[in-house]
């Protein structure tokens, strides 16, 4: 009994002297996240140098409008200087990273590195990603001197070219439509991408991404190498409504760019939500058989009057046929009934326009829209009736009717 009671008192005392020891624990730091991470991975390693370095000037402009709710942090890899991360706050850009040496940002492992550190330093309830200097949508080339992952002799170009700082060596390494979206697989989920680059609003990018983002924003068309506004455009990026970020965004590029771009060419840009892409790409091939069926068709008149975005170079006088067309364009044109041999019912037309409307629901273009091929321009008459705001490419099309 005595034994329970010393048992006793001993386990009383240890517990007063534990509630009675004011030793403080050191405080950890707490990190909350913010409402929105966004990534502009700015990949001016080529003869957009000084462009996509001014666009950053204005990013930082911009960033004394931004809301403290939404990072924006920026990947900079510059011709001639060391690539380097910097994240914009009120009016200033605040280097966190430099690297001692280029590297190609086209390389899907280094590309994955940079990003997921950034979205490890800044954690967020939600991310998204601009993408800023060359783009060409998913046309195919033949060059087997230019693409980040040897597959075949056939490329698939999205984004880049990265010279590396050596404009002459090859290869100007682009990253492929596929590999892009393996390497935001292992991102978290993006709210939205936005494509600041040439041609990028294809169906076949789209259809790549659409797990990893619910909306891209992207020029169809071609665009003035300085880019977007992004003093204009950095303050909006803490709309919380994504559809209205997207809207406004478009808005804001179309209605600037349409009075300062040479030769009056302007942009042809839109927003699209992905969850609609598998819909609208079964009703594309469905229309696109229906067209090969007819017994009118004449595979020689189908892209007749299309509006196209690319006609391209092999020199400076001689050009290939086109390689990106308007989705719309091409149905439109199949659809009316005139002296012409159309082969799309009205039925079928008008299922795809609603799944069309469904998936890009903000679009913008100029009436009279330029697309250049070496010095010369190609003019279109654009109008709502023959725009939809993305484009196909051939070889998508041909993959269809062969």
């Amino acid at each position: 009994m005595k034994k329970l009671k010393w048992i006793l008192f001993i386990a009383v005392s240890a517990i007063i002297v534990s509630c009675s020891d004011n030793t403080e624990e050191p405080d950890v730091p707490v990190v909350v996240p913010a409402q929105r991470t966004i990534i502009a991975y700015m990949d001016g390693n080529n003869n957009l140098s000084s462009n996509l370095y001014s666009d950053i000037q204005e990013m930082e402009r911009g960033s004394a409008n931004l809301s403290p709710t939404v990072n924006l942090v920026v990947f900079a890899n510059i011709s001639g200087k060391k690539p380097y991360i910097a994240e914009m706050v009120n009016g200033k850009s605040v280097k966190v990273r430099e690297w001692e040496s280029t590297f190609f940002a086209t390389n899907p492992d280094s590309m994955l590195s940079v990003m997921k550190w950034i979205t490890e330093k800044y954690p967020a309830y939600e991310y998204a990603t601009i993408f800023a200097g060359h783009g060409t949508g998913s046309i195919v080339k033949t060059d087997a001197d230019n693409d980040t992952i040897p597959t075949t002799m056939r490329r698939a170009y999205a984004y880049g070219w990265d010279s590396n700082n050596n404009s002459t060596q090859k290869p100007h390494w682009w990253i492929s439509p596929q590999t892009l979206a393996t390497v935001i697989s292992h991102l978290p989920h993006m709210k939205f991408v936005f494509f600041d680059c040439c041609l990028m609003q294809d169906i076949e990018v789209a259809n790549h991404l659409k797990r990893y983002t619910d909306y891209i924003i992207a020029p169809v068309s071609e665009t003035p190498a300085d880019g977007a506004p992004y003093g204009n455009i950095v303050p909006l990026l803490s709309i919380t409504d994504a559809e209205v970020l997207c809207d406004t965004i478009i808005k804001t590029y179309y209605d600037i760019i349409k009075t300062t771009s040479p030769y009056k060419k302007g942009i042809c840009i839109s927003a699209l939500r992905t969850s609609e892409i598998p819909n609208l790409l079964n009703v594309t091939k469905t229309a696109l058989i229906e067209i090969k069926d007819n017994p009118n068709y004449d595979a020689s008149k189908l892209f007749d009057d299309c509006i196209y975005y690319y006609r391209e170079s092999l020199s400076s006088w001689a050009f290939s046929d086109p390689l990106l067309f308007d989705v719309q364009s091409i149905f439109y044109e199949q659809s009316q009934n005139t002296e012409k041999n159309h082969c799309l019912s009205e039925e079928t037309y008008n299922r795809f326009t609603n799944a069309l409307n469904q998936c890009v629901f903000k679009k913008c273009f100029d009436r009279t829209w330029k697309t250049s091929c070496g010095i010369q321009f190609y003019d279109f008459d654009v109008t709502a009736e023959n725009f939809g705001g993305l484009s196909i490419s051939r070889e998508t099309i041909d993959n269809i009717i062969k």
